[in-house]
């Protein structure tokens, strides 16, 4: 076939036409098979690049630092997820909404359920919900800044509120719980081996 464009019959060129052929390759030029005889490679010096040990092994020591970097904001991260969801719940309850994140604490929503309940004491449970949330948004700026204590902190307090869950045999929380928990201490590690 010829590889020329093609005209139409307005003589204008063709955008359809074949790509040219392309030249024919003698066979020692020719990648071979994925299959049979393979030929030998030389092993000699010039074959075989060698780099100095002490190249190799600096990235992967800044390879390891970036990853337990990465898992401390990761680890940091899920505090401002935790504060912000609840304080999404704590908004929605005050509203009356019934709807809730299962991420958020189980302790604003608790408080937020009983002043529903009871029809008084909003205020006083909007005031405690605030300093809570602000707790948390607090501890993710301390971990985020390598802080071990924060970490540990925020870990055991998000813990006892897991207990909420699980006296309210809220299963679907719970797991949620266990999740965060492992993302905290996962970042808590992270903290530790880069401190």
């Amino acid at each position: 076939m010829d590889s020329t464009p093609s005209s139409t019959a307005s003589g204008a060129t063709s955008p359809f036409r074949r790509p040219p052929a392309r030249p024919t390759a003698s066979p020692a030029s020719r990648p071979s098979p994925a299959f049979g005889p393979v030929r030998p490679a030389p092993l000699t010096a010039a074959a075989v690049p060698s780099a100095p040990p002490a190249a190799v092994a600096a990235p992967a020591a800044g390879g390891t630092r970036q990853m337990w970097e990465q898992r401390l904001r990761s680890g940091a991260r899920w505090f401002y997820w935790v504060a912000g969801l609840s304080l999404v719940n704590s908004l929605a309850s005050i509203a009356g909404q019934k709807w809730r994140f299962v991420l958020g604490l189980g302790i604003t929503q608790l408080a937020d359920a009983l002043a529903a309940h009871s029809g008084r004491g909003i205020g006083v449970v909007a005031v405690m919900d605030a300093v809570i949330v602000a707790s948390f948004v607090l501890l993710g700026r301390f971990a985020q800044q390598g802080r071990v204590w924060a970490f540990g902190v925020g870990a055991a307090i998000y813990a006892l509120d897991g207990l909420i869950f699980v006296g309210l045999k809220d299963w679907v929380g719970v797991a949620f719980h266990v999740f965060v928990l492992v993302m905290t201490v996962r970042g808590l590690d992270a903290a530790r081996r880069l401190s």
